[in-house]
């Protein structure tokens, strides 16, 4: 009990570092709470041969149980779900009445273990499935070995029942005597440790998975930025090489700028990009690609079929709201489109060409859609480089020729 009792202590003082260094970490201060709890409950029932039984059993049994409650709600709370204290009450209240109400389990050691073990094991099974649930919105690396943990620990926690029926154990002097008690005191020591470690482990990688993702999004509008959409569109050029690039430009806005302020100018970054979020499909790229520029890479459609999408993405532009003080700014947005079917999967010749065609689209008034020209194609291009190649050789050839004339 010593070594549990330090263990759970030393762990609650690194579990209160972690809150205090960064309080948006509140799950650390559930597990803090929880190992303090764990701490008092082990330091009760070291004193039972002192007697007291009602502090020492029945107090210290109901801290048990709130130890594990507390650590079901850390887990909650890293997931983002509700925590219910009802929950959280329900095992601690569940001890006390059953502990103060029937005298053959305030009397009966082994009684005792088998209601203490029903509860604890609910809240470590429980602990097991939320970890295991959270897997959907959040695969950490850590959590799947860390559901297994809590789980097969709730499965021996729940293993003293059958134990405590088929073998039960002596007390005497305040003290459980067994073999089999001892070898899951062990395991409870062995799974302070454990659970520390997964809940340490599974912070640092929601802390790097934070980082990747802010190194991948743009700050002001919160889609992809420039560099992960260059790294996602490269990929996709290379395994599955069809589809249109879409260039955006939101028309006049160092004029929003100048007008209306840089706050003003900002909303109307982060209006545009969610209005076209939402239309995307679940396979479309989409980031910000520098300034009032964005860019959109639809795999599979050719300029076909990409440009009524786009034309219904300028239209759905044209009519967005974006009041600035008792005024509404008018917005719109010229695109450019250019498909790998005409210009090849190489990136910097669809962007130019996507991007010809987005200047095209300014020197026509603005808020339209335009097309590559067909004529930057990759048909055209190969024709010119022979073209450019033959007259290389024959100027070569010319200057040889010439070259030899006058040898002698």
């Amino acid at each position: 009990m010593v070594c549990t009792f330090l263990a759970t202590t030393a762990v609650g003082i690194f579990m209160l570092q972690v809150w205090l260094t960064d309080r948006r970490h509140r799950a650390a201060g559930y597990w803090c709470l929880s190992m303090w709890v764990g701490s008092l409950c082990t330091l009760l029932f070291a004193l039972r041969p002192m007697g007291l039984p009602l502090l020492t059993v029945g107090l210290g049994n109901a801290l048990a149980a709130f130890g594990y409650a507390f650590m079901w709600a850390g887990f909650r709370v890293f997931d983002r779900r509700r925590v219910y204290l009802s929950v959280v009450l329900a095992g601690p209240v569940l001890w006390s009445c059953v502990y103060l109400l029937v005298p053959q389990v305030s009397e009966d050691v082994n009684n005792r273990i088998i209601v203490s073990s029903i509860i604890i094991t609910a809240y470590c099974l429980w602990i097991g499935v939320d970890i295991w649930r959270g897997r959907r919105t959040e695969p950490l690396p850590t959590r799947m070995l860390a559901a297994a943990f809590f789980v097969s620990h709730g499965i021996i926690y729940g293993l003293r029942i059958p134990m405590a029926i088929a073998l039960p154990t002596a007390f005497g002097h305040g003290t459980a005597y067994s073999a089999w008690f001892a070898l899951f005191s062990l395991e409870l020591f062995a799974h302070t440790i454990l659970a520390a470690v997964a809940m340490l482990v599974l912070i640092k990688e929601r802390g790097e998975a934070l980082y990747r993702q802010a190194s991948r999004t743009d700050a002001l509008t919160g889609i992809a930025n420039r560099g992960s959409f260059l790294d996602d569109i490269q990929k996709l050029l290379a395994d599955r090489p069809q589809g249109t690039l879409m260039i955006f430009d939101l028309d006049r806005f160092k004029a929003i700028n100048d007008t209306y302020g840089h706050v003003a100018g900002d909303l109307v970054l982060k209006r545009f990009a969610a209005q076209v979020a939402a239309r995307l499909e679940a396979s479309m790229l989409f980031c910000r690609f520098g300034g009032e520029e964005f860019a959109l890479f639809a795999p599979g459609r050719d300029v076909a079929a990409a440009e009524p999408f786009a034309e219904g993405l300028r239209r759905a532009v044209e009519a967005l709201p974006v009041p600035a003080g008792d005024q509404e700014i008018a917005v719109s947005v010229s695109i450019g489109l250019a498909d790998v079917a005409t210009f090849g999967p190489d990136f910097d010749r669809l962007h130019s060409a996507a991007d010809g065609a987005l200047y095209a689209a300014k020197e026509a008034g603005r808020n339209q859609v335009k097309r590559a020209a067909p004529s930057l194609g990759l048909a055209d291009v190969a024709g010119r480089m022979r073209a450019s190649t033959a007259a290389d050789i024959a100027r070569a050839g010319e200057g040889a020729s010439r070259s030899f004339s006058v040898a002698p």
